[in-house]
């Protein structure tokens, strides 16, 4: 009699979006990939909240992030990453790779969706909640304005090698009234700022900072472009900082948590 052998089954890998922080807004989707996962890695800290869904049985690892090489135009890093999610990929184990806020917003995923199909190993990329739609919905931002404004433009801004020459060109769309939203920016935001200025932004034009967005601690300022130096001398914004640019721009609600207590007090009591 011929002794029977399973078939190993092999499970796509899936790179999850965490969204900002809050477990609350990760989606339903990515919730039950999740708590569904034999093992989870990740390499940033701020996905861990994401792990308050996880089953107690599933194994969970810190990944060090290696530093970044960048070879004809492309990013490769994390080699131990992706050795790590091809082993468990290979134990026929359900691997969920962890990316913090939207996978494929700033091309984070792209890294891994590049490494797994030269291992030919399938994958899929299920969407996280971005830091600037957090905060825009948690604030009531106005991003666009029906009939005046039709578009946003994110920016990452931490390392600016083309004399600020992307933000000139943002500079342009704020004046048709669009929005920029900054991220990573708090280093050069003042070169920013000076860089708008001299395109012919208007020094009353609105900025508005929130810090940890979808956090328990998160915080927010309002100033114009012209006084933007008082956001990081306030000394109330942590990182990470998500910066909204535009003429549009305005508080229109707030947490509970953040009114002043009588307001909230009025605000409950009318509920």
């Amino acid at each position: 009699m011929e002794k029977m052998i399973d078939e190993l089954v092999l499970y796509p890998v899936s790179i999850v979006g965490t969204g900002p922080g809050d477990p609350d807004l990760l989606t339903v989707r990515a919730a039950r990939i999740i708590r569904n996962a034999d093992v989870i890695l990740y390499d940033c800290h701020t996905a861990e909240s994401a792990l308050s869904v996880a089953s107690i049985t599933a194994a969970v690892r810190f990944v060090e992030r290696e530093k970044e090489v960048v070879q004809a135009g492309v990013s490769a890093r994390n080699s131990r990453m992706v050795e790590l999610i091809k082993a468990y990929y290979n134990e026929g184990l359900r691997v969920v790779r962890l990316r913090v806020g939207d996978p494929m917003m700033f091309g984070g995923a792209n890294d891994d969706c590049r490494a797994l199909e030269r291992l030919h190993i399938p994958y899929e990329v299920v969407a996280g909640v971005t830091a600037g739609a957090a905060a825009a919905c948690t604030y009531a931002l106005p991003l666009s304005e029906k009939y005046q404004s039709n578009s946003v433009t994110c920016l990452i801004a931490d390392e600016i090698v083309d004399n600020f020459a992307l933000v000139r060109d943002a500079a342009k769309l704020l004046r048709h009234g669009s929005v920029i939203v900054l991220y990573m920016a708090t280093g050069n935001l003042e070169r920013i700022v000076h860089a708008f200025l001299q395109e012919g932004v208007s020094a009353a034009m609105p900025i508005v900072a929130v810090s940890k967005s979808g956090w328990p601690d998160e915080a927010y300022a309002v100033a114009t472009i012209g006084e933007a130096s008082t956001l990081r001398a306030s000394g109330k914004l942590r990182e990470p900082v998500v910066y909204f640019v535009g003429q549009h721009l305005a508080i229109r609600n707030l947490p509970i948590e953040k009114l002043p207590p009588a307001e909230a007090l009025s605000r409950c009591s009318s509920t």
